[in-house]
């Protein structure tokens, strides 16, 4: 029989349990991640799907408030929520939707609303409870393309595909890097790193999506899960990337910024190309590099041509996140 219950403090241990052994948990499930924000910014609603006595799913979850009706969002406070789960037949995918959209009326729920990790972060890249998800009534609200970059052959062939790609050579990047003064330096430093990304930000009238303390926070809680590189020219920070390893297969340059002074050194290149060279020689499978819509424009769909074409030049394929929503009466 199937049973749903709150997530309480007292099952810390067994809720990240699951996501480590599950077959699409990343980071941003873990209590670690979900915790490190402030109580007063969500109220949190996570669920836990047992059958009988087993624990065979977890939904991250916090109640939000539209218009006077109470929605639940998996999750406002990270990357990727809705189901998380060791395995996901089609029948037992079923039983869990039906049980939880009986669970959000019987608290009085008007929406909910699940942001679905993609296939590429699943072992086995099964979309079943997607499809499931459609079966029980939801719909898809929002679509978002997404860039990722499979890291399929060792370091120096991918290398060469992006030379290739940008009609380079492999000594012309050499030769600007010895020439300019460039060096690497894997180093989680975020307050040097801060001030490239606020001011790259502020550039399109945007915030980061985290306070500084709220990396050093993040970095203490899920240690060994990011991961910053920096770009140096003559000892001097000019740009960084900031890696968020989500899981065992999957890593999101959640960060590619740069001090636009010295645009011309073409800062941003160097650092995905370093990134893929450390992703390959770590044993990942991709680097997900994130949304291009054009976030100003009226239509929420609106690509951001050039940044899609730069993300296409590193081999990066098209992947849409999707976000399923469904009303209740």
């Amino acid at each position: 029989m199937i049973k749903i219950k709150p997530y309480t403090s007292s099952d810390l241990a067994q809720w990240n349990e699951l996501v480590n052994q599950s077959d699409n948990g990343t980071l941003f499930h873990l209590r670690n991640f979900l915790d490190y924000h402030p109580p007063e910014r969500f109220k949190d609603h996570s669920l836990m799907i047992y059958n009988d006595e087993k624990l065979l799913a977890l939904i991250p979850g916090a109640e939000l408030e539209e218009n006077g009706k109470k929605i639940y969002f998996s999750h406002p406070g990270a990357s990727y929520g809705g189901f998380v789960f060791r395995s996901s037949p089609f029948a037992r995918c079923d039983q869990w939707i039906r049980a939880f959209d009986v669970y959000l009326k019987e608290h009085h729920f008007h929406r909910a609303t699940l942001v679905q990790v993609p296939r590429i972060y699943g072992t086995f890249e099964d979309e079943t409870l997607e499809y499931a998800l459609l079966w029980n009534g939801y719909e898809v609200s929002e679509n978002y393309i997404s860039s990722v970059i499979p890291i399929d052959a060792d370091s120096d062939e991918l290398c060469r595909r992006v030379y290739k790609r940008k009609n380079r050579s492999k000594k012309y990047y050499e030769n600007l890097m010895v020439d300019s003064g460039l060096t690497y330096l894997w180093e989680n430093d975020f307050e040097r790193f801060y001030p490239i990304l606020l001011e790259n930000k502020a550039k399109f009238d945007a915030k980061p999506t985290h306070a500084l303390e709220e990396l050093y926070r993040l970095d203490s809680l899920a240690p060994n899960r990011l991961k910053l590189l920096l770009l140096l020219k003559d000892g001097e920070i000019i740009g960084g990337t900031l890696n968020f390893i989500a899981n065992a297969k999957t890593v999101i340059i959640f960060y590619n910024m740069m001090n636009y002074d010295y645009a011309d050194l073409q800062p941003a290149v160097f650092q995905v190309l370093e990134t893929i060279r450390w992703a390959s020689s770590q044993g990942f499978q991709y680097l997900d590099f994130g949304v291009s819509q054009d976030p100003k424009a009226e239509n929420p769909l609106t690509p951001h041509p050039s940044l899609i074409r730069f993300k296409e030049e590193f081999g990066a394929f098209g992947l849409v996140r999707k976000v399923f929503q469904k009303d209740y009466k």
